[in-house]
């Protein structure tokens, strides 16, 4: 038997208007078809490489996300040999195609429309694409014209670990939690609250809402069960911030620090890559990939 090989995944929440399943598939192709490529950190890019429909009558697409160093042609070179800046028939030697990129690195990723959610390897060979990365990277190829143009904004979120509240409202003292829900989102009070917030976001035309707790003076507040039903939401379309004090002092927590990881190990020897991933995906909406 191999030695067992890490595999990791994250998640993205996309949400768009009108919010159908159709809507995210499309928006999902049109980046591919439009070969965007978006930065993913520092500088290094990336782009959807491939996409596969097999599952598509099941509302999933998959696919891959390769990474990449793009490099400032124009910028100024340095040889290593000289120990300087290289000379104009230095740079004069360099030929690489405009469409070659070195360093390239590939994760799987699996969209479920109907949730509308992204799950993306976060580690392969060796090569890392983390949450903030994978969110800068789908937040820069939605605000380009050929998508934002078609399919107005998009709002992206990273899809964030519940134990991360345990940990938050555990601190010694809560001075203030702020709960950031976007739409569209599920209803997330009971039926005697007015309506869902969905609902009340469109009818106000407006894109979010905040539900800000302030402890009293001298106090902390208590998170009772309707802080935690509103905040469990919050960890899929938002995020929650508490600011208090513990042992050391000040701290300030946001949910989005604490990305929803999905781990595992394989035996390459018995599997593939790729079905190692899929395995890591909730199965409520699997596609027999």
């Amino acid at each position: 038997m191999a030695r067992k090989v890490k595999i990791s995944a994250s998640a993205l929440n996309v949400r768009l208007h009108p919010h159908s399943p159709d809507i995210y598939m499309k928006w999902l192709r049109s980046i591919y078809s439009n070969r965007l490529v978006s930065q993913v950190h520092g500088d290094r890019y990336a782009m959807v490489s491939s996409i596969d429909g097999t599952g598509a009558s099941n509302n999933i697409l998959t696919g891959a996300i390769t990474t990449f160093v793009k490099l400032d042609g124009d910028g100024n070179w340095f040889n290593a040999a000289q120990m300087s800046e290289a000379t104009e028939e230095d740079i004069s030697e360099i030929n690489i195609p405009r469409n070659l990129f070195p360093n390239a690195a590939a994760f799987y990723f699996y969209m479920d429309a109907e949730e509308h959610k992204i799950y993306f390897q976060t580690y392969s060979k060796g090569k890392y694409l983390t949450a903030n990365s994978a969110l800068r990277f789908f937040n820069g190829l939605a605000t380009q014209a050929p998508i934002a143009s078609v399919f107005g904004q998009a709002k992206i979120s990273i899809v964030q670990d519940k134990s991360s509240l345990e940990y938050m409202f555990s601190i010694k003292k809560i001075k203030e939690i702020n709960i950031r829900i976007s739409k569209p989102n599920t209803d997330i009070f009971d039926e005697d609250f007015e309506a869902n917030i969905e609902k009340h976001l469109d009818g106000t035309n407006s894109r979010e809402i905040t539900i800000s707790y302030r402890a009293e003076s001298n106090s902390s507040i208590k998170p009772d069960d309707d802080i935690n039903k509103i905040s469990k939401v919050a960890l899929e379309n938002g995020f929650v911030e508490v600011k208090g004090r513990d042992d050391q002092g000040a701290v300030r927590l946001n949910s989005e620090d604490y990305p929803k990881q999905l781990q595992d190990r394989y035996d390459p020897e018995e599997q593939s890559e790729r079905a190692a991933f899929f395995r890591l995906i909730p199965a409520r909406k699997k596609a027999n990939n």
